[in-house]
Formats: C-alpha cells, sequence, structure tokens
C-alpha cells in the first residue's frame, strides 16, 4: 500500500468519519486503501473538505482548516482562512499520526493555540525495519517515531495546559542505529533550521552497511566484548601519546587487546542500548548518548574527548584520539613483527637477542672489532631478549623516536642470536627494522649433538 496524495482516495463514511456537531473528523485504518502507517497527506486532506464544503451538505458548518502553504507544509486546524475560529480538528491521536507530508496547528472555539505538530521526515534511505527515534530536548529520554521505515510524521512539540502543557520547539534531534548499520543523527541545524513548528522539518537520517561490525549482539557478553566498558567522566584523564600528555573525557577500558573493529563493535552495541552505559558513577543512556568513535577506511577515529587504552601494538597506528579540544592525536608508528624459531631452539634454558649491527664499530654493533653491543628496545623501552618460549615471540619498536643506530625514523640493520644448550647450536639472522607491522626476522638453527 502506499500514502494516500490525492482527495479522491478519501472517502467520507469509510476511511474519513466527519462528525460535524463535534467538529471532528477521523481516518479509519484498514478501510478503503488507508492504512495507519502509510497515511494520507494533509494537502489531500484539504482538497477533499474543499470539494465537500462546496455542496450544500456541509456548507452549514465553518470550514475546517486554512492551508497557509502546501510546498512547505503549513497547515491549520479550527480557524478557516478568513481567521475564523471554529474549534475543528482531528479527533483522536490515531487520526494525528496517519497525517503526513506537514506539520499544523490546532485551535481551540476561542482562537487559542492548543497544540501544534512539526512535520518531522527524514531524507535518506534506511533499511526495512529501522526504528528511527527522537529527542524533543537534551536530556529528554528516547522516543520512537510511530512507525518503523523512514519518518513522516507530525511530532507535537507544543501543547497548552489541556494537551501536555509543554513547549519544546527549540530543540530536535532524530536518530537511526540499526545493528550492523552506520549510525546516523541529525538535528536542526542540519538543513539549516532553528526551531520547530507548523510545518516541514527535514532530518538528514540514512543509513548503509557498516562493513567494520564483527559481530551479531548476541556475542556481546562473550569475550572479548565482554569486559570493553565506557566511562564518563566530569574531570579531565590525562593520557600519553607520543612523549606528551591530553586531556579526555570519555575512556574506553578492558580492550583485552581486541583488534579495533571488536572494539568498534561494542561501541556501537553499547549505543544502541536505552539503558545506563556509563561503567562509573554517573548515567548516560546509550541511545542517545553521542558517538564515541568512527571508521575512516582502517583507521579509527575517536570523537572529541574519548581515549581507548589498551589498544592492540598491532593497531596502534591506525587509530587518532581526538583531545578535549578537539585535535586529533596519533601515536608515533610503532613497528612490530615476530622472531621465529625452529622447534629445536624452543627448550627451557635457551636464549635469544635482537641487536643493532651497524653502524660497524660505534659501540652499538654486533661486530667483530670488539666493541660490544646494544640490545635493540622495544616500544615500551624493553630490551628484546629472553628464553626461546615458542615458535613466535612478537615484538614491536618505536620507528618514529628510536635514534640508537640511526636518525629517529629511519630503517635500522639488526642482528637475531639465539641458541638453546644441549639442543641447538647458536644460530644467526639480519633482518631491518622498517615502517612495517609484519617484520619477520628468522633463526633455523642445527641440533647440537657434541654438547656434553
Amino acid at each position: 500500500m502506499a500514502t494516500l496524495k490525492a482527495r479522491s482516495d478519501l472517502i467520507v463514511g469509510t476511511n474519513l468519519i466527519i462528525d460535524e456537531s463535534a467538529r471532528t473528523y477521523e481516518f479509519i485504518d484498514g478501510a478503503a486503501g488507508l492504512n495507519e502507517k502509510d497515511g494520507v497527506t494533509i494537502q489531500a486532506l484539504y482538497g477533499k473538505f474543499v470539494d465537500l464544503w462546496a455542496t450544500e451538505a456541509y456548507q452549514d458548518s465553518p470550514f475546517p482548516m486554512n492551508a497557509i502553504d502546501a510546498l512547505s507544509g503549513q497547515f491549520f486546524f479550527g480557524i478557516d482562512a478568513g481567521g475564523n475560529a471554529n474549534g475543528w480538528g482531528p479527533k483522536n491521536d490515531a487520526t494525528r499520526a496517519m497525517q503526513r507530508d506537514g506539520g499544523w496547528n490546532e485551535y481551540n472555539r476561542a482562537g487559542a493555540l492548543t497544540r501544534q505538530h512539526a512535520g518531522m521526515g527524514g531524507l535518506g534511505l534506511v533499511n526495512d525495519g529501522s526504528q528511527l527515534y527522537y529527542q524533543l530536548d537534551p536530556s529528554d529520554p528516547p522516543t520512537n517515531f510511530t512507525f518503523t521505515d523512514q519518518c513522516n510524521e507530525g511530532i507535537q512539540v507544543f501543547g497548552d495546559a489541556d494537551n501536555g502543557d509543554f513547549d519544546k520547539r527549540t530543540f530536535f534531534k532524530g536518530f537511526v542505529r540499526e545493528q550492523g548499520k552506520k549510525f546516523k543523527d541529525s538535528v536542526l541545524a542540519d538543513t539549516g533550521k532553528t526551531a520547530t513548528g507548523a510545518f516541514i522539518v527535514n532530518l538528514l537520517l540514512s543509513n548503509e552497511d557498516d562493513l567494520k561490525i564483527s559481530d551479531l549482539d548476541d556475542q556481546m557478553n562473550s569475550y572479548p566484548y565482554d569486559g570493553i566498558t565506557v566511562e564518563y567522566f566530569t574531570t579531565d584523564q590525562s593520557r600519553l601519546i607520543g612523549g606528551s600528555n591530553f586531556n579526555y573525557r570519555k575512556i574506553i577500558s578492558n580492550t583485552n587487546g581486541a583488534p579495533l573493529e571488536k572494539v568498534y563493535t561494542k561501541c556501537q552495541y553499547l549505543l544502541r542500548q536505552s539503558s545506563d552505559i556509563d561503567s562509573g558513577s554517573g548515567s548516560v543512556i546509550g541511545q542517545t548518548a553521542d558517538v564515541l568513535c568512527s571508521f575512516v577506511g582502517d583507521t579509527l577515529n575517536t570523537a572529541t574527548g574519548v581515549f581507548i587504552d589498551d589498544v592492540a601494538p598491532e593497531d596502534s597506528n591506525r587509530i587518532t584520539f581526538a583531545d578535549t579540544g578537539g585535535t586529533a592525536r596519533a601515536n608515533p608508528f610503532e613497528a612490530a613483527g615476530k622472531l621465529t624459531f625452529n622447534p629445536v631452539m624452543v627448550q627451557l634454558g635457551s636464549s635469544y637477542r635482537l641487536m643493532y649491527t651497524s653502524p660497524d664499530g660505534a659501540n652499538n654493533d654486533y661486530a667483530e672489532d670488539g666493541n660490544g653491543v646494544v640490545t635493540v628496545n622495544d616500544a615500551s623501552g624493553n630490551p628484546i631478549t629472553g628464553v626461546i618460549d615458542a615458535l613466535e615471540i612478537p615484538f614491536t619498536f618505536d620507528y618514529d623516536n628510536d635514534s640508537v643506530a640511526a636518525s629517529a625514523g629511519t630503517d635500522k640493520a639488526v642482528t637475531l642470536i639465539g641458541i638453546a644448550p644441549n639442543f641447538s647450536k647458536f644460530a644467526v639472522a639480519v633482518g631491518t627494522l622498517t615502517q612495517s607491522k609484519v617484520i619477520t626476522i628468522g633463526l633455523v638453527a642445527e641440533t647440537d649433538r657434541a654438547y656434553l
């Protein structure tokens, strides 16, 4: 079925009931092609009234409404084009919810404004079954639009003492947040409006598949999602990035070293919850909380004031953290890779060490001149040396800042040595520390059959 847009679509006594005594009209769901979700345009209703009041049968009643401008969707009920108040209006909220493509005022017989509805219409495509929702005030809880899919509905923004007793015409925010889809929020300023009223107000609401969502909601209570939390602070929280401290007020923690896509998936899940998502002492409702982060390509960018603790080393250079001032901060490039060993070397009592090999003779090389060596430190400042306890041992390297063997931000030649007494002979391999996350340096040692 579709929205009824022609005055001929409305049939008095079937899908449109008119009560001249009470001065009300009512739409009947399911009658003559009218259904509550698709509704009927207010312009079609106005046209029907014009046709009816051109006949003698209705001319003994005042005209129910005034069309100020159909293009912008401005209509008045209970007052005619001459400004004569008469109190005509919709019989009930079910009828109001079926009116499309416009906003309207409702006046009583004394000419006083009793209700005002803004015609909230979404621009863009959303997936079938999307439940869009809105706020009339930043402190309000989320309220669902009456029907699913893209919104086109008159939302009450003003009511006198008998109709809610409120005035919320200076703010409106719409949301579409569906699992597996990109989120979109829209406020009045997005289409140049500063207030709502008895006219059409467009919202920029659309969504599309979110290729960065890793799992469905039923996985959010299992590892690694079950530990990931967000805490909202009222004071600055300092975080070290590239040797300097910056301030943040929303901290995502306990990521368990999960890939950024999984951290993002949990954040998007939290932002679809109607409950408090603040793991701290405050209270923040997920559905109306600001977006925490978003992807551009493979890079995750946090929203202003959001920091993520414990980012996996391999992800450290595909994330930016916007501080409380809105400046995006990035980690220095942290190279990463793995040291590999053949099985005979994976033994108790074994050892390995990664050392600089050039420039020769600078007391920082693995060389024959006796000047000694300098062990390479990882990105946390710890020497890359230890027991060979696995076939692969991951490591990191502060590529942008390490200047031991050559200028910071340049490639470094290194040598990896290893031995497992009574199991393997001494082995040597050379490699280069580059601006990469997939460096591999491997040792393959012979079995030592001569050790006693």
